[in-house]
């Protein structure tokens, strides 16, 4: 009779992801700031302003491929939504962030309510909610695949 394998769950460093999501954090409020200061300039600082945005949000991509790499139902979220890193920013042509400037002020609002929860979620331990944390972690990590897919969509 033959054995299939079955796969070992990964084990998971919480302070090192809860580091990972505070690096996420600071890519995307530096990006929010850049995005928001780009909202009101003109021409050529407008222009800068956007690609320095372009820049932290290929810096947020890296982290969150770190996060995949030590986060197995992340990665698979990741997939889910049809989101493979490393292809996205294989594929990058000529970005503008343009029109959907202020739409993605709000993606990005979005993106760091669910990362500050993340890691609020990562630093409880042995709480007699656990069985509901860890449904809000398998619902969070959808919701940023999902609002990660979306942004570079409009990008």
């Amino acid at each position: 009779m033959k054995r299939t394998q079955t796969r070992k769950p990964m084990s998971m460093d919480l302070e090192h992801i809860r580091m990972l999501h505070n690096e996420a954090i600071e890519q995307l409020d530096l990006m929010y700031t850049t995005l928001e200061a780009a909202e009101h300039a003109s021409d050529t600082t407008r222009d800068s302003l956007d690609d320095i945005s372009i820049n932290h949000w290929d810096a947020y991509l890296d982290v969150i491929h770190l996060i995949s790499m030590h986060d197995e139902d992340m990665s698979a979220s990741m997939k889910k939504y049809t989101m493979l890193i490393g292809e996205a920013q294989d594929n990058l042509g000529e970005r503008q962030i343009g029109l959907h400037r202020v739409f993605l002020i709000y993606l990005l609002l979005a993106l760091l309510r669910r990362h500050h929860r993340m890691e609020h979620i990562f630093g409880l331990r042995g709480s007699p909610m656990s069985d509901y944390f860890q449904e809000s972690l398998t619902m969070e990590r959808e919701h940023i695949a999902h609002l990660i897919t979306i942004s570079q969509k409009l990008m």
